[in-house]
């Protein structure tokens, strides 16, 4: 089938570039609308999953709603200049290929390591790189900002919250001190003599910022001309409103510290954040406006230097372009995706205890104790319908029970194996040992595991990992409890981890 395919494509293309050698192509040509499309519906079929996934977190995330209107301003500042794209001859790029390749590498892995960002992001770029190779390097590099924006479309940026709620109670802190609040830090909770505040998620301010570089960098792009400026005024974008939640927060608490903690709490103090946003949005453009620049260049010379002096159609460029998506798209079809029950997964032996991991979404999972000693054990597809070997929400052990105290990377049974020491308030004490097994790899890293799952996937070496943990409690020497692991581990792989699970 991919042959038929590749070879449709070939000839299709070959008779449209024969026939365009003869006269120089723009993008109003229907047989460039043709191959155009061609290449864009194979990249909408590719990504279809990304595509929606991305859409299904600009409905259900006010951080990332602005992302319904990334498309639309990208057509609207290409329709804008639409006297050059219109007339320009144009002449399809070769070094887009890389780019395009590149991308659809980085899609076709993310998919089978279920990296969702990594996917839309590759699903944007290509997007980018196919505009890229069909408009030619001089066009493209012309209406480069429309392009590169869509990259606001993405949702992503989250990692930044932890960094920004720090930063952010690190600003109240300060300017509670410039006015003379008594005030008292501990992490992200902040204590006045009228109550204590948390610096949570929804404060770290990061739905401001993503908005304001968005919107503060479209503002760049249309009113200034020189390059120096547009950057400045995007850094300008990205500084205002970290300041300015750190003056919000500020407020807040200021706010409820005068008024005996009557207002600016509860679900109230969100609203001021929007409207104290606004202004701020507000300030920026009127800032940025005494720094404008006037356009100089006129549109006919724009169109003349634009268009290339090489008349004719590149036909090998799409060809290869139609044809790395086509085996893209087959590759992911290829991958193997386990499917999980809708029920709860089969557990053996599954024992009450305060250790605390857990695995969601597992296919199977074995948990059994003998004595002082638990053995844990839980199997995913590498790639499954639902849920995840490595994501957040899976934990070695609870985090609000247990405080990590220790850690140690030993070699059992010549297999690698992460050693974790805890204490809970209480004094208790527990330890515990566990390993990633990847078809016949061991690892203790996250992002190996993943990595290994994504090509195990792909080159069908296995379709299935597992977590294997084992774990002691009330032994108060980390170095009997560490001895009594090692020898449990090795004894564990030739019993509890050596048996088959049920497929």
């Amino acid at each position: 089938m991919a042959t038929n395919v590749e070879t449709f494509s070939t000839i299709f293309l070959s008779k449209a570039g024969d026939k365009l050698m003869q006269e120089g192509s723009t993008v109003t040509d229907k047989r460039f609308l043709i191959i155009a499309s061609l290449l864009l519906l194979t990249w909408g079929v590719l990504y279809q999953d990304a595509l929606l996934a991305m859409e299904s977190i600009w409905s259900r995330s006010d951080t990332f709603a602005h992302g319904y209107f990334i498309f639309p301003i990208s057509l609207w500042l290409f329709w804008r200049d639409k006297e050059v794209l219109l007339q320009a001859k144009i002449k399809q790029s070769w070094f887009a290929l890389p780019f395009l390749l590149g991308s659809l590498f980085v899609g076709v892995f993310s998919y089978a390591v279920d990296i969702s960002v990594l996917s839309q992001l590759s699903a944007v770029v290509s997007f980018i790189a196919i505009v890229w190779l069909m408009l030619g390097d001089k066009l493209a590099w012309h209406y480069k900002f429309p392009l590169v924006f869509l990259l606001f479309s993405v949702p992503m940026g989250e990692n930044l919250i932890p960094w920004l709620q720090d930063v952010t109670a690190w600003f109240t802190v300060a300017f509670l001190k410039i006015n003379g609040i008594p005030v008292f830090r501990d992490g992200l909770y902040i204590q006045v003599p009228t109550g204590m505040f948390e610096v949570a998620v929804a404060c770290s301010g990061i739905r401001y910022l993503i908005a304001s570089v968005a919107v503060g960098t479209l503002y760049a792009y249309l009113t200034y001309q020189k390059a120096y400026k547009q950057w400045l005024f995007i850094l300008f974008a990205v500084a205002l409103p970290i300041l300015a939640n750190g003056l919000r927060a500020y407020g807040i608490v200021a706010i409820a510290y005068y008024s005996d903690m009557e207002y600016a709490t509860g679900a109230d103090h969100l609203i001021y954040g929007w409207i104290f946003f606004g202004f701020v949005i507000m300030i920026m453009f009127w800032v940025g406006g005494f720094f404008a620049d006037t356009e100089q260049q006129g549109k006919a010379s724009q169109i003349k230097e634009l268009s290339t002096t090489e008349v004719g159609f590149q036909v090998a460029p799409p060809m290869f372009a139609v044809i790395f998506l086509f085996l893209s798209y087959f590759i992911v079809k290829a991958i193997p995706v386990i499917e999980v029950a809708k029920d709860h997964p089969i557990t053996a032996n599954k024992v009450s205890s305060s250790w605390g991991i857990n695995f969601e979404d597992a296919l199977q999972v074995i948990h059994t104790q003998k004595e002082q000693l638990e053995f844990y054990r839980a199997e995913y597809g590498n790639k499954q319908t639902q849920g995840e070997l490595i994501t957040w929400k899976n934990v070695t052990h609870n985090p609000d029970k247990w405080t990590e105290v220790g850690s140690e990377v030993l070699q059992v049974e010549n297999k690698l194996a992460q050693l974790i020491h805890l204490r809970s308030i209480n004094g208790s004490a527990r330890s515990y040992l566990y390993q990633y097994k990847i078809g016949e790899h061991y690892e203790i890293s996250a992002t190996k595991t993943k990595l290994l799952q994504g090509w195990n996937s792909l080159s069908r070496q296995s379709d299935y990992s597992e977590i294997r943990a084992i774990s002691v409690v009330g032994i108060q020497d980390f170095n009997e409890a560490k001895e009594m692991l090692k020898r449990a581990f090795s004894a564990a792989h030739l019993e509890e981890f050596s048996v088959d699970f049920a497929k």
